[in-house]
């Protein structure tokens, strides 16, 4: 099998033909993870508040009283070289959230059909835990980020895949 044509590179993404014709981006090297860090809503039994991670999103630079829009998600991340999907996912829980975590896992999927980056969902209860402060990793982009406690059906109105995909999943394994 021939490798699939490249049309356009950069040191960070190739745009590639497949031999049928199809035309995809691929971010070098970079699935990425989403973590839903849940808790138990005290004041309603058997049902959770979700950790929104409001951040920037790099195709929508609209200011408002001179500050960057946020978009609601939840945790993400980039999968380093060499690092599990896991490994990311913990991670990442603790830099934005400051969260000491195990994750479980609620699947994966890809992205977008003009794409090969493959994103994995976790999730994990932190009913109870009291979080260090995040360290976050000195980008600006995480310096105006923000985490805020949601009830879990907040996910629905989202317009990140993730939020609408991890929701589905938490119904189906949450108690």
């Amino acid at each position: 099998m021939n490798p699939d044509q490249v049309i356009f590179s950069t040191k960070w993404f190739v745009i590639r033909e497949s031999s049928r014709g199809f035309q995809y981006f691929e971010r070098r090297g970079k699935d990425s993870i989403g973590v839903f860090l849940v808790r138990k809503r005290t004041e309603a039994p058997g049902h959770y508040d979700v950790l929104i991670r409001q951040q920037p999103l790099c195709i929508d630079n609209t200011e408002i009283d001179g500050m960057l829009k946020l978009f609601p998600c939840p945790i993400t991340g980039a999968i380093e070289e060499g690092e599990s999907p896991e490994v990311t996912a913990v991670r990442e829980a603790y830099e934005e959230g400051g969260y000491t975590i195990e994750v479980k896992s609620l699947g994966h999927y890809v992205v977008g059909t003009q794409t090969n980056e493959i994103c994995y969902l976790y999730y994990a209860d932190v009913t109870g835990v009291i979080p260090d402060d995040p360290p976050q990793d000195g980008s600006y982009f995480e310096s105006i980020s923000r985490n805020e406690w949601h009830p879990l059906d907040y996910l629905k109105s989202c317009d990140y895949s993730a939020c609408q995909i991890g929701y589905t999943r938490l119904q189906e394994v949450l108690p």
